[in-house]
């Protein structure tokens, strides 16, 4: 679809008059009229412009570089409508993607990073600390992972649940020979507990928090060298399960439920490189047990 001309000045004068509504209105226009031609114009371009809000709009990255070139020459116009359509097709250009200490501390994530720098050698990759969910659109973020206990803070955005796994309580042999070994949930309360800021919502209160960190690496090294009883992902301490480095505690008793959920702001607008990341944690993970 090409990008008409008529749909470009409507889009210099809602910027302009800083909505919707006020561009309408100062041109004697329709303002159904003039919000229908701005989504055909997004349509057109494969990517969002404008964010909408009830008194006002704002630019997107995509809508503040078309309108830094539409006031110049029509060459430059129309150069500006072939890099934005490049950029959503294309695989290049910058890969923002905000997730929580505690995944990035995970081998599985950067084994994911890995596969896609291979796969896609163009693409650069910036990964962001973020515990908390964040406004994608004005943060200029393509992808977040979050715990799926966190509040989304869009509700328009893309969700979608995956990597299920489970949590369960461990410790050091070390430790065990210092302090005796659990036998029920009413023990644990004898013993220092090292944990996530979020999981350690779902333990029972009143509990000695030895230890509260995002960083799982640190929180296993923690439980490792001696210090507690560690809640961690049971998929991220198979190999010290293995080489005896840590012991399940309670297996029978304490376990509990993990997922992921992946935001992204829109399935219209997705760029080529944000659609591939997502096939990827897909394969990857959606099915991982």
């Amino acid at each position: 679809m090409k990008a008409s001309m008529d749909d470009l000045y409507l889009f210099i004068l809602t910027v302009r008059h800083g909505g919707i509504s006020a561009a309408a209105q100062a041109h004697g226009l329709q303002r159904s009229k003039v919000s229908r031609r701005l989504q055909e114009l997004e349509k057109a371009l494969g990517c969002q412009l404008l964010i909408r809000t009830t008194r006002q709009i704002e630019l997107t990255e995509h809508g503040r570089l078309l309108y830094k070139h539409i006031n110049q020459p029509l060459s430059d116009v129309n150069q500006a409508i072939s890099l934005l359509k490049n950029q959503q097709q294309s695989l290049q250009g910058v890969l923002r993607i905000a997730v929580p200490a505690a995944f990035i501390a995970s081998a599985m994530f950067a084994a994911l990073l890995d596969d896609y720098a291979r796969q896609f050698p163009d693409i650069s990759l910036e990964v962001i600390h973020r515990h908390q969910s964040v406004d994608l659109k004005r943060e200029n973020i393509d992808l977040q992972l979050l715990p799926d206990i966190v509040d989304i803070i869009n509700e328009d955005y893309i969700q979608q649940v995956f990597f299920p796994s489970k949590r369960g309580l461990f410790c050091s042999p070390h430790y065990l020979t210092k302090n005796p070994m659990p036998q029920g949930l009413n023990d644990l309360f004898e013993h220092a507990i090292l944990t996530s800021h979020y999981d350690s919502s779902t333990l029972p209160e009143g509990l000695n928090i030895r230890l509260i960190s995002e960083d799982l690496g640190l929180v296993s090294r923690m439980a490792q060298s001696g210090h507690g009883i560690a809640l961690l992902p049971i998929i991220l301490v198979q190999q010290q399960i293995k080489t005896g480095t840590l012991v399940h505690v309670l297996p029978d008793i304490y376990q509990s439920e993990i997922a992921m959920t992946l935001v992204y702001s829109s399935r219209q607008f997705l760029p080529q490189k944000t659609r591939v990341m997502i096939n990827l944690l897909r394969d990857k993970f959606l099915n991982h047990r």
